[in-house]
């Protein structure tokens, strides 16, 4: 039987051929002719759907006709029309074979601004495991079989945390600990670097040829104490840092300013009513909370002004007598006069 080979006749030029004059816009002229088609066809679609809902013998014939002049084209011409709609049975679950489950330890990269995702729970979670590790003393063969036995440590939610553990230490004067700790860290920082460049692979395949090569390559292990050499020292400067961070940060409290009404001092007064009466050299004292600075500006007050601000400082309970050693009225007293009589003269 001879084959027909009269439908592709109807197969239109495809939109990637550059068949237009030179000075016409190719780019243009494409996206033309494809906007024209889509409507030709959603035209067409809508009158196929009439005449299948008229059902006529004309319609039929009409509909026939349609089919056999139908343009083709890239979107269409592979379309099987009898393709059958009906939804594929399911296999029997045993025929079905069961999908691998991938098994292997991987050490996820986080990205910038993901750390803090899981961590808070990640270390309460594995803080136990993760001191336990950290306490081992320079014994690489117990640290190679704790990692491989507690793999969670290859997160860097791990390293992260010794990092930051590493810094507390030294600021608290704890080096012998934040050495200890370093190694550690360092040690588990190479295995998960190491993970990452093997990818596809179980992490785990990095623990023991890095403990490998660091017991029997002299350089590695050179290499390795070089750098640890340098995370301490980078450790100790950071915590000067922080140390002098926290320090300022006492020194520095913030200021609450009073509020009128909102307390009462020992002697009935409001203290915010108080400092807002008190001379701008005495405000400015209390405010920075200088001894120096406030018997400065008593000196440059008289002595009936000196005693007037510092009695309602005492009563209003900006200024404790008591804090200098003294306790009950007289001694609040005999404070009162020291301190005036002292800083006037």
């Amino acid at each position: 039987m001879p084959i027909n080979y009269n439908k592709w006749d109807n197969i239109e030029i495809s939109d990637d051929e550059d068949n237009f004059h030179p000075n016409i816009d190719n780019n243009l002229m494409i996206r033309l002719q494809r906007e024209k088609r889509q409507q030709r066809e959603a035209e067409e679609e809508e009158k196929r759907k009439k005449l299948e809902a008229e059902g006529s013998q004309e319609a039929k014939a009409e509909l026939d006709k349609m089919e056999k002049t139908k343009k083709l084209h890239v979107g269409n011409i592979s379309t099987d029309k009898y393709n059958s709609k009906h939804a594929k049975s399911s296999s029997s679950q045993s025929a079905t074979p069961t999908s691998a489950v991938d098994t292997k330890v991987k050490v996820a990269a986080l990205k910038e601004g993901e750390f803090s995702d899981g961590y808070e729970e990640f270390v309460k979670k594995q803080k136990a495991v993760m001191l336990e590790y950290a306490a081992i003393d320079e014994e690489d063969e117990k640290s190679e079989q704790y990692i491989l036995t507690h793999t969670q440590l290859l997160s860097e939610h791990a390293t992260g945390w010794y990092l930051m553990q590493c810094i507390n230490l030294q600021a608290e004067g704890k080096t012998r600990d934040m050495r200890k700790m370093a190694r550690q860290y360092l040690l588990l920082t190479y295995v998960c670097d190491l993970a990452k460049t093997m990818p596809g692979r179980d992490a785990r395949d990095a623990i023991k040829p890095l403990f490998k090569k660091m017991e029997l390559n002299q350089e590695v292990a050179e290499g390795f104490n070089d750098h640890l050499d340098k995370y301490i020292a980078h450790v100790k400067t950071r915590a000067e840092v922080k140390k002098k961070e926290m320090a300022e940060a006492e020194a520095e409290e913030e200021y609450v300013p009073l509020e009128k009404g909102q307390h009462v001092g020992p002697g009935g007064l409001d203290p915010a009513e108080v400092f807002e009466a008190l001379p701008t050299v005495m405000q400015e004292a209390f405010g920075e909370r200088d001894i120096d600075a406030l018997k400065r500006a008593l000196q440059s007050l008289s002595t009936e002004d000196a005693e007037y601000h510092m009695k309602r400082c005492i009563d209003s309970g900006l200024w404790d007598p008591s804090g200098a050693g003294g306790g009950g009225d007289d001694a609040a007293g005999a404070d009162d006069d020291g301190i005036v009589s002292a800083e006037v003269d």
